[in-house]
This record gives C-alpha cells, sequence and structure tokens, in this order.
C-alpha cells in the first residue's frame, strides 16, 4: 500500500474533472425541458371566451325610456360583439338639453349584456309640457301644433368614447303626454278637393262626370264617418283633397296653413271598395305631401281591386319631423273609370308612441 498516495492524487483529479464536465454541461440547453413544478407553472395563453370577444366591435343602443314619477329611466344594451368602454347616455327634452341632470354614466358592457339606468340628477317637471294656450299661423304659413306633450330623447355613447359598429342607432324618442290625434274626415268639407282640369268644389255624386267627395251611411263598414271618392269619369282619372289646419282669417274668411309635422308621426287609415262598385278594374289610393313651394311627395299608394274588402293602413312619418306640409288623399282609376267607387273608411293623423 505503499503507493497509496499516488492512487489518492489521481482520484482527485478524476474527480475534479467530473466535476467541471458537469458545470460546462449546463449550457447545453436539452431538447426537451422538464416540466415545471406545478406551483411554478406559467399561465395558460389560450384565449378565454372574455378575451375572444375583445377583438369584436361593440354596438350600444337604447331599448326603453320610460318616466317613473320624477325620474326617466332607460335600458342600454351592447349588442355588438365586443366589449364596450366606460360611456355616458345623454337626455334631451323637446329638442333642448336640461341644464342639469342630462348626463348618465354607463359602465362597461359586454356582448349581449343589457343594464338599467337613469337620469338621477334630472327631475321632470309639468313645465316641461310645451303647452301653448294659443294657436296662431305662422307668418310664412304653417303653424306648429298646440301639442300637451314633450318629445324626450335618450342616446347612448354621447361622447363617443366607443368604436361601434354602427353609429345611427344610438337614440330613442318616447312622448310624453297627450297624443296628437287628427281625425281627416271629419273635417273633409274644408279640404280643398280638384280633379284633372281644376277646382271641384261640391261634394257631388257616384254619376257627377267630374268625381265626387262625400260622406257614406254605410253600417257595414263600421265606422261614424266615412268618405266615398269617386275620380274623374276619364280613364286614368283622379280626385284629390288638401288638408292643414283650418281656421278663419280677420274677416272670417276660410283659410288653411301647413302643419309643422311633430315628432312620431303616422298616417293611419282603413280603405276599400264600396260593396257597389261591381265592374271596377280598380282604384289606386295615395298619400303625400305637399310643401310651402307646392311641391307634392306622394308616400305611398295602394290599389284595391275586390268590391266591399277593406285593408288597413300605416305610413310612418318620423322620417318627415320638422317639415312644414299639407296633407293629401287622391284616388286615381284606372283604364276605366266604371264603378271606381273608393271609400277612406279611417283616415287619421296620429302621434304613436312606436317603439
Amino acid at each position: 500500500m505503499k503507493n497509496s498516495p499516488i492512487f489518492s492524487f489521481l482520484a482527485l483529479v478524476i474527480m475534479l474533472s467530473l466535476v467541471v464536465g458537469a458545470g460546462c454541461s449546463k449550457a447545453a440547453k436539452p431538447e426537451t425541458a422538464p416540466a415545471a413544478p406545478v406551483s411554478q407553472a406559467m399561465p395558460s395563453v389560450i384565449p378565454s371566451p372574455v378575451a375572444a370577444t375583445a377583438t369584436g366591435v361593440s354596438d350600444l343602443v337604447i331599448t326603453d325610456v320610460q318616466l317613473d314619477g320624477l325620474t326617466i329611466n332607460y335600458k342600454i344594451k351592447n349588442i355588438g360583439t365586443g366589449d364596450s368602454p366606460q360611456t355616458y347616455s345623454q337626455l334631451s327634452v323637446n329638442d333642448l338639453t336640461p341644464t342639469m341632470g342630462s348626463s348618465s354614466f354607463v359602465d362597461v358592457l359586454k356582448p349581449g349584456q343589457e343594464r338599467l339606468a337613469s337620469f338621477s340628477n334630472y327631475q321632470w317637471y309639468s313645465k316641461d309640457f310645451d303647452v301653448m294656450t294659443q294657436t296662431q299661423v305662422n307668418s310664412t304659413g304653417y303653424i306648429e301644433l298646440p301639442l300637451h306633450n314633450s318629445k324626450v330623447m335618450v342616446c347612448a355613447d354621447a361622447k363617443n368614447n366607443a368604436g361601434e359598429a354602427v353609429e345611427a342607432n344610438n337614440c330613442k324618442v318616447i312622448i310624453v303626454g297627450i297624443l296628437w290625434d287628427y281625425d281627416m274626415l271629419s273635417e273633409f268639407n274644408l279640404a280643398a278637393w280638384s280633379n284633372g282640369e281644376g277646382n271641384l268644389p261640391e261634394p257631388g255624386s257616384e254619376n257627377s262626370a267630374g268625381g265626387a267627395h262625400f260622406k257614406l251611411n254605410d253600417a257595414s263598414t263600421e265606422t261614424v264617418i266615412q268618405l266615398l271618392t269617386v275620380p274623374q269619369h276619364v280613364p286614368n282619372g283622379w280626385v284629390q283633397g288638401t288638408w292643414g289646419y283650418f281656421y278663419a282669417d280677420e274677416y272670417h274668411s276660410p283659410k288653411a296653413a301647413a302643419i309643422k309635422i311633430p315628432t312620431k308621426l303616422h298616417f293611419v287609415s282603413r280603405i276599400g271598395l264600396a260593396g257597389n262598385a261591381k265592374g271596377s278594374d280598380g282604384a289606386t289610393f295615395k298619400f303625400g305631401l305637399k310643401d310651402l313651394n307646392g311641391n307634392v311627395n306622394w308616400i305611398a299608394s295602394k290599389k284595391m281591386t275586390v268590391p266591399g274588402a277593406f285593408e288597413d293602413w300605416d305610413i310612418n312619418l318620423s322620417s318627415y319631423e320638422g317639415q312644414k306640409d299639407y296633407f293629401l288623399l287622391r284616388v286615381e282609376a284606372g283604364a276605366s273609370p266604371v264603378n271606381d267607387f273608393a271609400v277612406w273608411n279611417k283616415a287619421r293623423l296620429m302621434q304613436v308612441n312606436d317603439f
């Protein structure tokens, strides 16, 4: 065992070389990294459902507006595909922004989420009704109706904080108060009537060559007032009535003024051929507007061909709000004017709180 110090020295050298070799091997990256302990595992990078919608686009709409006591409540919904940011809604009454309480904060809304909110710093008062105590014709030939109601409008994203899919659907309007309802048939005798040859002042009868416009008494149509209109007895003949605001001037002469169309106005009617319109090839009913310059815009038409058959007619005039117009009812014959006895069973201008 004389050589044991040498063997010990060699063993020490070999051990040192192994340690150095092991230290150098740490710089080489293994082909497959060992799994980290559970306590040190990194979060998953797989997108969650919420993160996936972040790439979509929000779209805020007002779904409901209500007056609850003195508070205006509303519902706002995100119908888009992405989260909306924090936004503000805006209130206006009769197209004016209240000096206090006109803004309402709305927190983030996820796609499909709806929330009830309110204008908590605004209080409704009876003075908000735009009540006119006197009706007066404007010097330019039209009137603003003496409405006993108010127009309430709530708009989402009033400060344009959200980049929305659709920017034109942010607002909703309701009418608070008594809705205006104008029965045109009750004043048909005041309307200005005409045919293809000019004015037609007399009501006439079914046999009048120039056409006719008179009250019809027929219990089968189930209304108190009905208007029978007969176009001029020529191919493609017509008869037309013009309605407005009827009044008397200082000399007690009958006058008519155009009407400034209020918010959410509809023309609501029920029309058809009289039961004795046998042999008629049909008559076309038309509704239109005439402005202060005499320009006519026919809004809608409907042809009726079956005697005794009636249809309801509802024309939304909301897009014409603020225009100053007269209102036209017209009936046109076809190739044959025979027995074109056209009945307006109902004809009303009505404000409608449609949603």
